[in-house]
Formats: structure tokens, C-alpha cells, sequence
């Protein structure tokens, strides 16, 4: 029987469904949770310096939250909702490339199933604007406009491909893992293999180049970023935590991918969806997508077994948004499921979210409270620069101590105000002990070895007795407080 498209009112309902899921962790910012968690006040604090390299880090995040910074300020709401329009880019993205490659009603449905799954919808509070999250707008870009340079030879899809390949290596170093996928399918396939002897598929390799070249100059000057990155290798991890590493993969999946897999499950079980689709739904583009989801797949697991490569669950995402583009045309529909989609699938994930998210919302705001969300670090900024300004006629320069204590604070005492925690001092080109010393610093270390901390990272600095503020944590009656402790390095050009 001939596939329907879904109704005009079934699409409206399921994108309307899908705002709200990508909204939901806007909306608990908003009510709940107004602080940024610990990862985004860090790319904020670096974003302000927009550097070219990082301690790290690819730079790509930094600059998005530096930008996010620059233009609306450091609150948690406007961090969450740039990256969840980031996100609806990579969906949109994702839904374009599964329109080379299957029926539009197979598109809807596993983008609707992908953007409503619970890496995009609560992901995001605690690691908005994140390397990890931001690879789910890049990648699916540079497929899509693989497969339309591939298809069309058309100069700009070229030229779109390798910007947005660029994009992804500036993001996180493990984008090699979708461009080692993307070649074994263009060898493997073909289809594909015909780019090989086409200029524009070289033009959109000069592109990325040039665009990464900055980048890797700068590595080459300063590789705190690169030992990092290779810091998450360990030839010498035994087996049983190589095979865990592969585990954490599985767990990202039956974590962060439902409830899509579920619902898929249960209705190839029901019979409402099936497994092949007709013939003329095996494009070729539908071959590189599976070829690819599945090189990539086979590739992790190869570092993580041979070379000890650390892989925690949620760095999963990306793959399972491969997953979810290469088993969209391998699927197919029965005449009810376009009915069920409609009346029962959309409503089902919209109420779940919806009793979810207020269930979040009076459990966090009247019975608990989350010291890292709701943390007054406006209010221990200001009160810790009403001391200084006390004390000292100029600075600080610096706000510097342990990473969870510092960023927090430090992103909202002025973007005059460097932050670092103490491990990224070595690693940041940013940094200035001269400038410290001649503006001074304040020190947040909650830390009992505080004293062994200041000599191994700042060394030969004389610091002030300890002080301290308490107050009250945001949006929460629990009546949970927060101290800040605090020092001071003293300026030596202003004191009063």
C-alpha cells in the first residue's frame, strides 16, 4: 500500500512538539535553574579573550559562548536558548539530508524522534554551548552538503562542505572519527568514489584548510589543547576498562536516545513501522549515511579497545544522531502508523516533557535545590568586589582558583576581569603574571591543601587571610546557602 505523507495538521502538531521539548530547558532556566553549570561559565570566561587556542579545547565553543556573552550576557537562559537554536539548525540540517535519502514522512519522523530525545532536551542545562552538543549542529551540515555537492557538483555546496568541516574540526578533535567515516564510504561506494576526480571536492578541502590553518599554527606554538586532547589516550588502560569505554557507549544510547529507540522498538514490534523500505528508497545517499554511521561506530571502537581511549556516555550524541540518519531509510510504514503518529506518538512525548518539566520545576524550587544552577554568583561577585574596592584603588586583574568555585563568580565581576582556574594558567596565552602582579587577584580555593595550591600554580604571590560571604541559593525555598571563601593578591601599583 502507498505510503501517506503526514497531514499538514500531524506536521504542525509535531513541530509544535518539538519547540517545546528544545524550549523546556529554556523555560526551566528561566523559572528554576538561572545560573550556568560549570562547563559553560568556563567557555564564557575563555570566550571573553577569544582565543585562537585554548588549554584544552578546540576554540569553536569559546567563541560561540564568547559571542553569547558579548551580546546578551552570562545568564543561563540566553547560553541554553543559543544553543538549543544551534541545535534546531542541526535538526533542520538533519531533516534535509534524510530528504536525499528517504520518504518525507520517514524524515519527520526520525528528526521528530531524534530533537525530542533526551540529550537535546535536558543535556543542555548542564552543558549549554558545549564541544559535545555543538557537534550536533555541525555534523549533520557536513553531510548534507556532502551529498548535495556529490549530487549537483555545484561549486557553493563545495565550498559549504569544507566551511562546515572546518566548523566541526574547530569544534572538537573527534570530528576525524565522521571524516574517516565519510571517506571509507566514498571509497567503498561507487556512487562516491566519483568525487574523487572532481575540482570541487579539492576546492572544499583548501577551504577547510585554510580555515583550520590559524588553528594548527598556533598548536604548533602552544599545545596545551593537542596534550590534552591526547591525554584521553591510555595504551596502558587494562582491558576490563576498554571494554567498560565501549560500554558508556551503549549507556549514551539507552540514556540520551529515548524515548525514539523505544518508540521505535515497540512499534516494529506492533507492527506499525517495518523494517525495509520500498526499493526506490534505497538511494544512494541512503547507502552512504549507513555506511558511514556504521564506519564511524567501527572506528571508536577500535580506539577505544586498542588505544585506551577514555569515552564517557555522553560524548555518545553524535553517533547516535548518525544512527538515527542511517536507520531513518531502512524503515517503513504500515497504513496505521501515520494515523498513531498523529493521535499518539506526538501527544505522548509532548506530555511526557510537559509533566517532566514541571515535575523538575516544584521539586527544585519548593523540596531541593541544585548548589551549581541556582548558585548567586552575581551576588558573591559583588560582594567580594565591594571588599576589594574597599581596600585597593585599581584591579583586580585576575579572578583565579579552583574551576568549579571561580568561573562562576569571576564571569560576572566584569569583562575587565580575567578568570582561570588554576590548571589552565599554564595552558591559557592569555595569561600575565605582570598584569597580575601590578592590578592583583582574588583567589577562590575552597580547597583544605590551599596553601601547597598557591605555591605549585602561583608561586612566590603573597596572599591575604581568608575571607568569606554566604548567601542564600536562587529561585529555591529550601533556604540552602552557598559561602564563597576568598583571598587576595594584593596590586602593587594601586594601593590605597
Amino acid at each position: 500500500m502507498p505510503i501517506q505523507e503526514i497531514s499538514g495538521p500531524g506536521r504542525h502538531r509535531a513541530i509544535g512538539v518539538l519547540g517545546l521539548a528544545l524550549l523546556l530547558p529554556v523555560l526551566l532556566a528561566v523559572l528554576v535553574f538561572p545560573t550556568a553549570m560549570y562547563d559553560t561559565r568556563e567557555l564564557i570566561a575563555w570566550g571573553r579573550e577569544f582565543p585562537i587556542v585554548t588549554p584544552f579545547h578546540p576554540p569553536m565553543m569559546v567563541w560561540v559562548g564568547g559571542i553569547v556573552d558579548r551580546l546578551f550576557g552570562t545568564s543561563a537562559v540566553v547560553m541554553i536558548l543559543a544553543g538549543q537554536i544551534l541545535i534546531a539548525v542541526g535538526l533542520i540540517y538533519c531533516y534535509r539530508t534524510l530528504l536525499l535519502a528517504t520518504r518525507r514522512d520517514n524524515a519527520l519522523l526520525f528528526t521528530f524522534l531524534y530533537g525530542t530525545s533526551a540529550y537535546t532536551v535536558f543535556a543542555p542545562l548542564s552543558f549549554a554551548l558545549n564541544a559535545d552538543i555543538l557537534q550536533l549542529t555541525s555534523w549533520p551540515a557536513v553531510i548534507f552538503y556532502f551529498l548535495q555537492a556529490a549530487r549537483s557538483d555545484r561549486l557553493r555546496y563545495w565550498i559549504a562542505f569544507g566551511f562546515w568541516s572546518a566548523v566541526a574540526a574547530l569544534t572538537k578533535y573527534n570530528a576525524v572519527v565522521l571524516f574517516f567515516a565519510m571517506a571509507s564510504s566514498i571509497l567503498l561506494l561507487p556512487a562516491y568514489r566519483i568525487v574523487l576526480r572532481r575540482p570541487g571536492f579539492y576546492a572544499a578541502i583548501a577551504t577547510g584548510v585554510v580555515l583550520i590553518l590559524p588553528h594548527v599554527i598556533a598548536v604548533l606554538k602552544h599545545s596545551a589543547a593537542f596534550e590534552y586532547g591526547l591525554d584521553h589516550f591510555d595504551f596502558q588502560n587494562p582491558f576490563f576498562q576498554r571494554i567498560n569505554g565501549v560500554a558508556e557507549l551503549a549507556v549514551g544510547y539507552l540514556t540520551f536516545a529515548i524515548p525514539g529507540y523505544a518508540i521505535v522498538a515497540i512499534s516494529l514490534w506492533k507492527g506499525y513501522l517495518t523494517i525495509g523500505s520500498p526499493q526506490r528508497d534505497r538511494t544512494p545517499a541512503a547507502q552512504f549515511l549507513l555506511f558511514t554511521a556504521v564506519s564511524a561506530h567501527i572506528m571508536l571502537i577500535i580506539l577505544v579497545m586498542l588505544t585506551g581511549l577514555n569515552f564517557l556516555a555522553r560524548f555518545a550524541a553524535p553517533y547516535i544522531m548518525l544512527t538515527f540518519l542511517a536507520v531513518a531509510p531502512l524503515i517503513g510504514w504500515s497504513e496505521h502508523c501515520k494515523r498513531r503518529f498523529d493521535t499518539r506518538v506526538v501527544p505522548f512525548i509532548g506530555g511526557l516533557y510537559l509533566i517532566a518539566g514541571i515535575a523538575v520545576a516544584i521539586i527544585f524550587t519548593g523540596f531541593a535545590s541544585h548548589s551549581a544552577m541556582q548558585e548567586p554568583s552575581a551576588e558573591a561577585a559583588r560582594r567580594i568586589l565591594k571588599d576589594w574596592h574597599s581596600k585597593y584603588a585599581c584591579g583586580p586583574a585576575y579572578f583565579i582558583g579552583g574551576r568549579q568555585g571561580v568561573y562562576g563568580v569571576g564571569i560576572e565581576a566584569g569583562r575587565d576581569v580575567t578568570t582561570l582556574a588554576y590548571r589552565e594558567i599554564t595552558g591559557a596565552t592569555w595569561y600575565d603574571d605582570s598584569r597580575l602582579r601590578a592590578k592583583g587577584a582574588v583567589v577562590m580555593d575552597t580547597d583544605p591543601e590551599f596553601k601547597e595550591r598557591m605555591l605549585k600554580f602561583l608561586p612566590g604571590k603573597t596572599y591575604s587571610a581568608e575571607s568569606s560571604v554566604t548567601i542564600p541559593l536562587r529561585r529555591t525555598w529550601t533556604g540552602k546557602q552557598r559561602t564563597f571563601p576568598y583571598h587576595f593578591i594584593a596590586p602593587q601599583d594601586c594601593q590605597r
